[in-house]
């Protein structure tokens, strides 16, 4: 785990902002009154193991139209679908134990969170969406940690790149090369100045907000928000982009609306928790 100081950073995106899409949250600041910690990576393959051998926990089925989603959603280049085959374990390319596993929905983190509490006795988490944001951007006002120059970001992030794009080529792209079309294992890149790797790419990572498509009222101490209408929370709003995102998905300020319940093949998670542990 790594200590976030508390601080204020401007979350959220301008305008002009390279890549800014229609819903981002407008530039505003952020003020976190309460250090925290956040993990220094990604929850690997090897640790979600060792909860789901110890739990044998069975993560909830998602419903489309009232159907069951069975498996997790894949996408083979042409299209996004559910493969029923799929999982954690089997994500649909070769996963490294020390990759970030992918195949998990928010429920599955929360479940992960709340065994790792009980093991340890520290209370663990699934960050919330500014905690997220504020820990990525590290400082930075910027589209990313390291600043405005998108070629850059292979040295800090695995993302859509070159080698990406010898397998997916019709999908958008930074211009530069990682090495990596897939995952990478965690740690690989260098980290942002909070010492935190992959806050941009590898993995899409669920946070703990409830989706608002108004963010008006949001709150921006870095609270969760986690009230919604009629008190119902269906959509969670996954950050930071993953091994598949150009520019305009892979940028501190950009998210994502998926169901609680939901598995791709490029989503994972990590864990925060309060400053000091507790005795």
């Amino acid at each position: 785990m790594v200590m976030i100081p508390q601080g204020s950073v401007y979350i959220g995106s301008s305008e002009d902002e390279i890549g800014r899409k229609k819903g981002e949250r407008k530039r505003v600041k952020a003020t976190i009154a309460t250090s925290f910690a956040m993990a220094k990576n990604e929850v690997t393959l090897a640790q979600f193991r060792v909860f789901m051998e110890e739990t044998k926990h069975k993560s909830e089925v998602p419903l489309r139209d009232g159907e069951p989603l069975i498996g997790c959603n894949y996408y083979d280049g042409k299209s996004y679908g559910y493969v029923a085959e799929h999982n954690w374990d089997n994500p649909g390319y070769p996963q490294r134990e020390d990759a970030p596993v992918v195949c998990v929905s928010w429920s599955d983190a929360k479940a992960y969170a709340d065994w790792l509490t009980k093991k340890t006795g520290r209370v663990y988490r699934v960050p919330s969406t500014v905690e997220f944001e504020y820990a990525s951007r590290a400082g930075s006002t910027a589209a990313w940690f390291w600043g405005t120059d998108p070629t850059k970001a292979c040295e800090y992030a695995n993302v859509g790149d070159r080698s990406f794009a010898n397998v997916f080529p019709t999908r958008p792209t930074f211009p530069c090369e990682d090495g990596y079309v897939y995952t990478a294992s965690v740690g690989k890149f260098k980290p942002n100045a909070f010492g935190l790797h992959d806050m941009v790419g590898n993995a899409w990572e669920w946070t703990n907000d409830c989706f608002h498509n108004d963010l008006s009222n949001a709150p921006l101490d870095g609270s969760s928000w986690e009230a919604n209408e009629n008190d119902e929370c269906i959509y969670r709003t996954p950050k930071g982009g993953s091994w598949i995102s150009g520019i305009s998905w892979g940028r501190a300020a950009v998210r994502s609306r998926d169901q609680a319940h939901y598995k791709s093949f490029m989503l994972g998670f990590r864990v925060a928790a309060a400053a000091e542990k507790s005795k």
